[in-house]
């Protein structure tokens, strides 16, 4: 199989990736670009295509609801017929010498048009009709609710990205200040054992120590590709190898809802508890529907109608020789296979399971959130401490470095305070990102994160 190009599909392509190319230079250019977190989830709410799926699918909802006024709304239906028909006529012939009869057989014909005009109400079948409106408008609501969950979980993952984009950055800083320090004590260990000052086992540390922090540095460079390469997805962005930098920002301690008001909000904002308060009511309509099955339904149609040999015989029928023709008919159910019976009690079923669903899913969100808010009041106290712990740290780093370059420490002093102050950097680092993931999980959970981010059009 063979592909065959035109001449204006190679010249758009090449334009296409003249543009791409152009980008990418402009980028390199420029250098980094800065954001916020904020930035970053206006652009995931514009191109992330997991939105517009759902926004469809809250178009074909409401193209349901009105689909659902059927039932109420007559219909009204015109028919339109016509024929011709051929059929043998016999003839008899007498001649007058013989007393024979002889038939002879021709074909006749006759054609026929009808119109005819008909308007068909249901005037009442249980309050079914009624009911699947209402149930069309509940799913409509649902559509919008999981447009919500689509939406939250975008944010969700785009602050996910962001923040693990700034904590990959931070810990480059990290163990760039760190390889730095190594180098300036390898420096300054070689010059004291090139002056027979300390032992060679002192310089063999410091370089194992100056290895290990290498090490490290690469493995945190390739973590900070991998925190761009993910943001850009989760925003929906074509990844070019293009700069992104997150913008620091100090954290804060957020004020946290007592659980009084947690549990208020999970139930009035969270949008997978309003599409199980939603099934609920869903369950209730299908109840009603099944039990309006048993009830008599009543049908009453028009009709209009005219015919003739001809058209224009039926324009003159229309005029003078129409036919009018009304009725009514009323259907009771009587038996039908215990189907009905059935029908209701399985509706009863799913709605005494929908309420339970609700229960349970509500009750093990207040779970959740409990544990959240728990560990988010515990990161407002572990912070500040963790900050604490490295002024301690690199007051301690300092002051070791000033005895040993006078020979009252040890290497191994040296190194074990720079180890430290890695490491308590590096906690308080990973500290302030989970607590940060925590903050996003809770307002997810309660069901307001998106509307920090609502549009006007919304």
């Amino acid at each position: 199989m063979g592909f065959l190009f035109s001449k204006d599909y190679y010249l758009i392509n090449m334009k296409n990736i003249s543009l791409l190319f152009l980008y990418i230079i402009i980028i390199s250019a420029l250098g980094a670009q800065e954001y916020d977190i904020s930035e970053c989830i206006k652009i995931a709410l514009d191109r992330k295509g997991t939105l517009v799926s759902a926004s469809l699918d809250v178009e074909s909802a409401n193209q349901g609801v009105l689909g659902s006024y059927s039932g109420v709304l007559p219909s009204l239906s015109l028919s339109t017929s016509g024929g011709k028909t051929k059929y043998p006529v016999q003839e008899s012939i007498i001649p007058d010498l013989v007393n024979l009869e002889i038939d002879t057989i021709t074909s006749g014909e006759s054609s026929y048009m009808s119109a005819g005009l008909s308007i068909n109400q249901t005037i009442y079948n249980g309050g079914r009709s009624v009911n699947a409106i209402k149930q069309a408008r509940i799913n409509l609501d649902i559509a919008k609710l999981r447009q919500r969950n689509t939406k939250i979980e975008v944010i969700q993952n785009v602050t996910r990205a962001y923040y693990g984009l700034l904590q990959a950055q931070q810990l480059l800083e990290v163990a760039e200040k760190n390889l730095i320090l190594s180098e300036k004590q390898v420096d300054l260990v070689q010059k004291q054992f090139d002056l027979g000052a300390v032992r060679k086992t002192d310089l063999l540390k410091g370089k194992v120590s100056m290895g290990q922090a290498k090490v490290e540095l690469l493995n945190r460079k390739t973590s900070l590709e991998n925190s761009r390469r993910q943001l850009f997805n989760d925003m929906g962005m074509i990844d070019f190898g293009q700069s992104i930098v997150a913008k620091y920002s100090d954290w804060v301690p957020v004020s946290v809802p007592t659980s009084a008001e947690a549990l208020t909000f999970l139930k009035e904002k969270n949008p997978n508890i309003l599409m199980q308060l939603s099934a609920i009511e869903i369950g209730k309509i299908q109840l009603k529907i099944a039990k309006g099955m048993r009830s008599p339904s009543a049908f009453a149609s028009v009709d209009y109608s005219a015919n003739g040999d001809n058209s224009d015989e039926l324009k003159e029928s229309f005029k003078d020789d129409w036919r009018l023709g009304m009725n009514m008919s009323v259907n009771f159910p009587l038996y039908s296979g215990n189907s009905l019976s059935t029908t209701q009690q399985k509706a009863e079923l799913e709605k005494q399971k929908s309420e339970n669903d609700y229960l349970t899913y509500l009750n093990d969100l207040r779970v959740q959130v409990e544990l959240i808010r728990k560990s988010i009041m515990n990161y407002s106290e572990i912070i500040p401490i963790n900050r604490d712990v490295v002024s301690s740290a690199e007051e301690d780093l300092k002051l070791v470095q000033e005895r040993y370059s006078i020979g009252s420490a040890t290497i191994l002093e040296v190194l074990d305070a720079q180890v430290s102050l890695i490491r308590s950097n590096s906690t308080l680092i990973n500290t302030i990102h989970d607590a940060r993931i925590q903050e996003m999980s809770l307002k997810a959970l309660l069901g307001i994160l998106d509307l920090e981010y609502q549009t006007k059009e919304e």
